[in-house]
């Protein structure tokens, strides 16, 4: 059962609280039983079983005294004293048989109380600790490792998938990879590779297979032989390394494309680890482990997906993007390209450097024209379950409501400039499919899908060979490379976002575990700043929940659902999802003034009412005043006027 509880708004962070009724126990069993050769059963488990046996030896007693009275009474031969024996037998019986029915019905009660079924179990009537969902090994999702692909239990994977992780600090590459190419650098392939089983370097192994150690792909029965695995190199917050990891299962050696995943004749279930000795690139603090079992519950992050019996053989396309073609936004707006499904990052992220005619990104896959303004500073980064590309400049001009740093793209900003908006024009280039009769694609030639297929620019589902000559711009503005033009303003957009509904409502209660968590902001929003999204749980559990954002945009708004590990079932827990500051839309804009929902959530359909221009009244709206910033469980309160004193507050009424 679960409890969702408050919305939070303001300067400090805004907060959306959730919760859920679940176990307070249970999950660390795991951690002290399997050194020590323990049973993993919970202690209440153990005292429900104890109490149901006791009771079921009562109850045989019963039975054989009601027989012994029948016997005296049949035998009596009109006896009137052993009859009246018998008959005391029997009542006397029948009277224990009353109270151990009242005591049976009282345990039972308990029992269900703590999450346990009749039969000493849960309540499908395993022995599984009370409320207990033990998602092992997920809780660093949402942490250290923030986002992968195959998603976590997803099924139907196309044969031919790579699997990427991001984590959100750079990783030591050669505490888990091979420099199988010899060039020095851990994570590449070699120019012009031909062969991802030769030419590209290798996760490490133990004993000749992928080793639970370092990164392991493996099936209940047998884990495979090699992975190869590249690199991608980014720049977030000013800290340059390696974020993402792009792998590629290497299923048979003899094949120069490594092989595919699964059967074609039946579906097949697939974990990834990610294991202790992956090491973060963190010179100053020793390279500490990437998990650290006491903040994730565990050493190390595994999930499961399984692969269909079929190949991705349909090319990604863009679903759309921002600024919208021949429209005009203000400097301070990020740059987003929509997929239509996750892509390969490879290639397609990075700065852009000047050349003679435009700007073009690292590994010339991505280029920008202006008439009048500087290169753009700042870099792209796939983000959004790799959906969403998304360019955010590091030119600073400014701060939001609050505090935060707002960035903006060039304007005019040439010698001898003299203009107020700048037209600007960017070009994705497809990568090269190999035959006009597949978009299978060369790798690392272009913007490509997680299975190497070439983007198909125009969306008519025929290759078609982009022209490659000089300028850029126009030359190569040609099917399948995508692209679009739009102005930027050399003005500031300063309009705070805020949310229109949230799901579940303000303290929901009786959560299911697959229960929807998500929330409608009236601005279309920065994809990266989503994962600043967190969540609080009360009490706090071994494993925490994982969770990771899932946008879609519309003109002017966004939706944003939470993918996350069933929320705990059993007895009280509350979770509070936690929406900071460093949420902001797509020009840098956090809540201030805050607006959000300010209803305790329909008992039917678990949402909040709608806060619009429409329904003033279901909103909590923060004034501009001090000590008045913060909007906390629907209301503005003064002393509980930032995160931690709401939050604190929250947890002490929650028991």
């Amino acid at each position: 059962m679960a409890f969702f509880g408050a919305v939070f708004f303001g300067v400090g962070n805004a907060l959306a609280q959730t919760g859920d009724i679940g176990q307070t126990v249970g999950q660390g069993l795991d951690v002290i039983e399997k050194p020590l050769g323990l049973p993993a059963d919970d202690i209440r488990v153990i005292a429900a079983r104890i109490i149901r046996i006791a009771l079921s030896l009562i109850g045989m007693v019963l039975v054989v005294l009601i027989l012994y009275g029948g016997f005296l009474w049949m035998t009596a031969g009109g006896n009137d004293e052993q009859i009246g024996k018998a008959k005391k037998v029997i009542i006397n019986a029948i009277v224990g048989l009353i109270i151990i029915m009242a005591s049976y019905a009282i345990v039972l009660f308990v029992m269900k109380m703590l999450g346990i079924g009749a039969g000493g179990g849960d309540q499908g009537g395993s022995a599984n600790a009370p409320g207990e969902q033990n998602f092992w090994g997920s809780g660093a999702l949402g942490k250290i490792v923030k986002d992968h692909y195959p998603t976590r239990d997803q099924t139907d994977v196309p044969r031919n998938t790579k699997i990427i992780v991001t984590f959100r600090r750079p990783v030591l590459t050669k505490s888990f990879i091979d420099d199988t190419t010899g060039d020095g650098i851990f994570g590449n392939c070699r120019d012009n590779m031909v062969s991802w089983v030769n030419d590209c370097d290798r996760v490490k192994t133990a004993s000749g297979f992928l080793s639970d150690k370092f990164i392991n792909i493996k099936t209940p029965s047998s884990t495979i032989a090699a992975a190869a695995v590249i690199g991608s190199a980014s720049s977030i917050s000013g800290v340059y390394g390696v974020y993402t990891l792009v792998i590629k299962p290497l299923t048979d050696l003899n094949n120069v494309g490594g092989g595919y995943l699964g059967s074609s004749v039946e579906n097949i279930a697939y974990t990834v680890r990610l294991g202790s000795d992956i090491k973060l690139d963190d010179p100053p603090n020793g390279n500490p482990p990437a998990f650290n079992s006491s903040m994730y519950g565990n050493n190390y992050y595994e999930w499961k997906f399984t692969t269909g019996n079929a190949l991705d053989l349909s090319p990604p396309f863009v679903t759309d993007v921002f600024p919208a073609s021949s429209t005009a936004e203000a400097k301070n707006s990020v740059i987003q390209i929509n997929f239509s499904e996750a892509m390969d990052p490879t290639g397609i992220q990075g700065k852009f450097i000047n050349n003679a005619e435009n700007y073009a990104l690292e590994g010339d896959n991505i280029y920008l024209k202006s008439s009048y303004s500087a290169v753009p500073l700042g870099v792209f980064t796939l983000t959004n379950g790799y959906r969403t590309l998304e360019f955010t400049s590091s030119q600073a001009c400014g701060k939001n409501a609050c505090g935060n740093t707002i960035f903006c793209l060039p304007v005019c900003d040439k010698t001898g400039a003299n203009c107020k908006q700048d037209n600007y024009r960017v070009l994705l280039k497809a990568a090269r499919a190999i035959g006009a009769a597949s978009f299978e694609a060369v790798p690392f030639s272009g913007a490509m899908d997680v299975s190497g297929n070439a983007l198909d620019g125009n969306r008519d589902n025929t290759v078609n060979f982009a022209a490659t000559g000089l300028p850029v711009f126009p030359t190569q503005e040609t099917p399948d490379n995508y692209f679009w033009g739009f102005a930027i303003k050399d003005e500031i957009d300063l309009t705070a976002p805020y949310l229109n509904r949230v799901t579940p409502g303000l303290d929901a209660q009786n959560i299911s575990a697959s229960q929807e968590w998500s929330m409608a902001f009236s601005k279309r929003m920065r994809a990266e700043s989503l994962y600043n999204i967190g969540l609080d749980q009360h009490p706090a559990q071994p494993v925490p929940l994982c969770y990771v954002p899932r946008a879609t945009y519309s003109a002017d708004a966004t939706s944003v659902e939470m993918s996350h590990c069933p929320f705990l079932s059993g007895i009280k827990e509350y979770y509070y999802p936690l929406i900071p500051s460093a949420v902001e839309d797509v020009h840098y804009n956090c809540f201030y003034p805050g607006k959000g929902p300010n209803t305790e959530a329909d008992v039917g359909t678990k949402q909040s009412l709608s806060c619009d221009e429409a329904n003033a009244a279901a909103c909590c709206a923060v004034v501009n005043i001090k000590n008045y910033d913060f909007c906390c469980n629907g209301s503005v309160k003064t002393n509980l006027n930032n995160q931690t004193t709401c939050l604190d507050y929250l947890k002490q009424n929650s028991l």
